[in-house]
């Protein structure tokens, strides 16, 4: 764990700044699970701040939020992500997250220009026949200025606020510290699998400050939706864009928020909605890659014939085994099938050892036929993935992070239509895809592949097991046949129930033999006696110091502490 030790040395003012901001929340509790993390005099002054009683008479959710919130634009992201994951915090905590907003003020007039000049190479002229200096939009990460291209096309130019990508990476250090830390060392922490709630955490943030990230999502978008005309995509200008410039297509229209505007434009609401919904399900179901921020403000109405779909910084990913997991998932819930629904989820959420498997089942299988024993039309979805989400949480288990993803995006889509007087019933957007996806499963030609495959796997098990057998029956006949077992023992009980073993050993012996005055003696000391006790003693001090040269990081980091105090 030394990187973890380099991580929070570097960082150990945020550190503490981190820590303040949760013992001002009345969330210090937290904090004393893992005292090495910090400064003691730090912990010790946040351990016993009173709290006002404004703060302790909130809820949990609602401590955190305001706690996320004073942190900044990186933890703001990071309690949106996990407001998506009730699985993970529980559907109170995640319903208060969904209020965080992240507000950060535009950059200083000229930061921009500045940014675009030296990320371009180029004079601001050179580049853009016109250039607006006051951004139209300012959002977490970056700000979007308005602008026109030599031949008269308007673009938007999409700039990462100044200092925004070292600030997020600081911060995303730090985060995989303490999660690592978290895993290692709070065995119920570590059921909710902090580091990988981090890495998919740091991927997605990584991916906002790289905008050549959303300029391959824009082009990949626009080759997916190339047959599809009604469906408007900004058009990135890879020649005057890199990775904190983005300059695409300026879209213009009328916004997705009530029926008037969208009437306004002559589109039918009705059609609009399940046109923009339709949209969704071919991006999830066709392409595996679909726009992961499905709200009101992401849409635009250019006309009466045309929908655009702004903002693809932020995508999910439907892998090929993912799906498969999906199929499973629906057939089994389709068919009431309990035992093979409970196989996809462990499947799905490698469930601690301490997993009630049989208790798990009966959950499900009340879940099960209390929300979907009606017909596809009446399947309230809300309903079925929230409880989900909370039937996951009270077993400990956490939903992989593309398909929670995946559920809330279906959870949007539902309301989507709200805001302009419509109710979009995705389950019965669904009911095509499931049905097309369930006639895949049994199409004869997928069985012949499928069988074709676990043919030619079983074609080269059986040419390789003579081999493998025959090694593995000469490292039998040689004695090099051995088995690897690795402990986890962050707190090195390990090494001092060892070091104990040996010295005792030692010393039992060593006073055995004197004891006994086995020969040779001096002086009528047993010589065995003495040797025994020296190598006990010489092999002691050997383990320690390789301890020493080993120890965790946080023993490290609390004897630097102690000099710097000193």
């Amino acid at each position: 764990m030394t990187h973890i030790t380099g991580t929070l040395i570097v960082h150990r003012k945020r550190l503490g700044e981190i820590a303040n901001v949760l013992g001002r929340n009345g969330l210090a509790a937290w904090a004393q699970r893992s005292p090495e993390l910090v400064d003691s005099r730090v912990m010790k002054r946040i351990t016993t701040r009173a709290v006002p009683a404004k703060v302790a008479a909130m809820s949990e959710g609602e401590r955190l939020r305001n706690a996320l919130t004073d942190l900044g634009t990186t933890w703001v992201k990071f309690g949106q992500m996990l407001s998506l994951r009730p699985d993970v915090v529980g559907a109170d905590v995640a319903a208060e997250l969904e209020q965080l907003q992240a507000s950060v003020p535009a950059d200083p007039p000229g930061v921009a220009q500045h940014t675009i000049e030296s990320e371009l190479r180029g004079d601001i002229g050179s580049l853009f026949t016109s250039f607006e200096k006051e951004p139209f939009a300012s959002g977490s990460v970056a700000q979007v200025h308005r602008a026109t291209l030599d031949d008269g096309t308007p673009v938007a130019v999409k700039v990462v606020h100044d200092g925004a990508a070292e600030r997020v990476r600081e911060d995303l250090d730090l985060m995989a510290a303490i999660a690592d830390y978290v895993e290692a060392e709070d065995p119920e922490l570590a059921q909710l699998r902090p580091t990988i709630l981090v890495d998919e955490f740091a991927k997605m943030m990584n991916g906002a400050i790289n905008l050549n990230e959303e300029l391959s999502n824009l082009q990949r978008f626009q080759a997916n939706f190339a047959k599809e005309p009604d469906v408007v995509i900004p058009t990135p200008y890879p020649d005057r864009s890199s990775s904190k410039v983005l300059t695409m297509s300026m879209v213009t229209g009328a916004p997705f928020s009530d029926r008037a505007s969208v009437e306004a434009t002559g589109w039918d609401v009705d059609t609009l909605v399940k046109r923009a919904a339709d949209v969704y399900m071919e991006m999830i179901f066709r392409d595996g890659l679909y726009h992961a921020d499905p709200h009101p403000g992401n849409f635009l109405i250019p006309d009466d014939s045309h929908i655009a779909i702004l903002d693809f910084g932020d995508v999910g990913r439907l892998a090929s085994s993912r799906r498969l997991q999906l199929e499973n998932l629906v057939i089994a819930a389709g068919t009431r099938d309990v035992d093979a629904l409970i196989d996809v989820i462990v499947e799905m959420t490698s469930p601690p050892p301490s997993t009630d498997i049989r208790t798990l089942r009966a959950d499900v299988e009340t879940w099960l036929n209390r929300y979907l024993l009606v017909g596809v039309g009446e399947l309230d979805m809300p309903a079925i993935i929230n409880s989900g989400m909370e039937l996951l949480h009270s077993h400990k288990l956490v939903l992989p992070a593309d398909l929670a993803l995946l559920f809330r995006v279906l959870l949007r889509l539902q309301g989507l239509g709200r805001g302009v007087g419509m109710e979009v019933r995705v389950t019965e957007l669904l009911q095509p895809y499931v049905a097309s996806m369930m006639a895949d499963r049994f199409n004869p030609k997928r069985i012949a592949r499928n069988v074709t495959r676990s043919v030619r796997h079983w074609e080269h098990l059986a040419s390789h097991l003579p081999d493998d057998v025959e090694v593995i029956l000469e490292q039998l006949r040689t004695g090099k046949l051995g088995v690897d077992f690795r402990v986890r023992d962050p707190d090195h009980a390990i090494d001092q129930l060892v070091d104990g073993l040996v010295t005792g050993a030692a010393v039992l012996a060593g006073a055995q033999l004197v004891s006994r005055r086995a020969g040779p003696t001096i002086g009528g000391v047993s010589v065995a006696g003495l040797v025994t006790a020296g190598v006990g003693f010489v092999t002691w001090q050997r383990l320690r110091a390789r301890r020493e040269t080993t120890r965790s990081w946080v023993s490290k980091a609390r004897d630097l502490a102690e000099v710097r105090r000193s």
